[in-house]
């Protein structure tokens, strides 16, 4: 029997079958995010039901801070119209189905931690880049969710240069790591007709066309920043970086380049703060699924 995993994003939902010792078994057809929790409760059922009978139970990834117990979303990060759903009562009651529901960082952070780049280390820091920036962090070996279950949201991290109160809207897309609002930035640099083409974004990056090499630049800049002031807090032998960029290995080359630099800038902190190991996440594009399945397991 397999385990049905589905990762809410804000862009995007996908989902996937997920075998009993964690492997992809076979990844079906993203769809674009629902619009309401309607919307979004129909998208789940269409995406669950052809698959019941051959399935032990169905894992939940998706922004927000979420009760493990009640499985219920509060706030919903990118997807508001989950705030005060349990996803937990509506599919056990739906489909009579054992169901966990976890943050999609912290997902992403279980994933690594039980078979991929973060597996062994007692300290690990996993940073999820999507529409925002999720994060799951691990202490002495164990998933860490804080004590209001919402350690690792750094999308909401407020920027140390702004001195005016921030909105919704300067918080929504991650701020200035969103990989959706940095790729947007750059198709516009390039004319290109699509703003989401992260593909013919990367090509030109990898060319460094002088067009948006700079932007790039300067967003793998505040990655290290970010990564630098995290690590003077929690201490981590390593980060994994996640999320559908991250399968972009300029993408590590130039944030590790970036701490190279801020190191070069700031010898006295780095005497202090040991610079912890910089590498992507071993499942990539995938991790917050398999690391759903993981948590289901686990509490089965």
């Amino acid at each position: 029997m397999s385990f049905l995993a589905i990762d809410l994003g804000g862009t995007q939902f996908k989902s996937a079958l997920i075998s009993e010792d964690f492997q992809l078994e076979q990844s079906f057809s993203e769809r674009p995010s629902a619009r309401d929790l309607e919307d979004c409760q129909k998208l789940l059922q269409d995406m669950i039901a052809p698959h019941l009978d051959t399935i032990e139970g169905i894992a939940i990834s998706c922004p927000g801070t979420i009760d493990p117990i009640t499985g219920t979303v509060y706030n919903g990060g990118m997807l508001q119209y989950l705030d005060g759903f349990s996803f937990k009562a509506f599919l056990e009651k739906s489909y009579q189905k054992p169901v966990a529901v976890l943050n999609d960082g912290k997902a992403a952070a279980l994933a690594e931690l039980a078979s991929g780049n973060l597996k062994g280390v007692q300290n690990g820091l996993a940073m999820i880049v999507g529409t925002g920036l999720g994060g799951g962090i691990i202490i002495n070996g164990e998933l860490y969710q804080g004590s209001h279950f919402q350690a690792g949201e750094l999308t909401f991290a407020l920027p140390q240069d702004k001195m005016s109160p921030l909105s919704g809207e300067d918080l929504a897309g991650g701020g200035s790591l969103s990989a959706v609002n940095v790729i947007a930035r750059c198709a516009k640099a390039l004319g290109l007709s699509d703003e989401q083409d992260g593909r013919a974004v990367f090509e030109a990056i990898k060319r460094k066309d002088e067009r948006v090499y700079s932007i790039f630049q300067g967003y793998c800049r505040q990655f290290a920043l970010q990564i630098n002031n995290l690590q003077s807090i929690l201490d981590v032998e390593r980060v994994v970086i996640g999320g559908g960029i991250s399968a972009q290995a300029i993408l590590i080359e130039e944030v590790n380049r970036q701490l190279d630099q801020l190191e070069t800038e700031n010898a006295w902190v780095f005497k202090v703060v040991k610079r912890p190991q910089v590498t992507a996440c071993f499942y990539q594009n995938s991790a917050n699924l398999i690391g759903a399945a993981y948590y289901l397991e686990q509490t089965m």
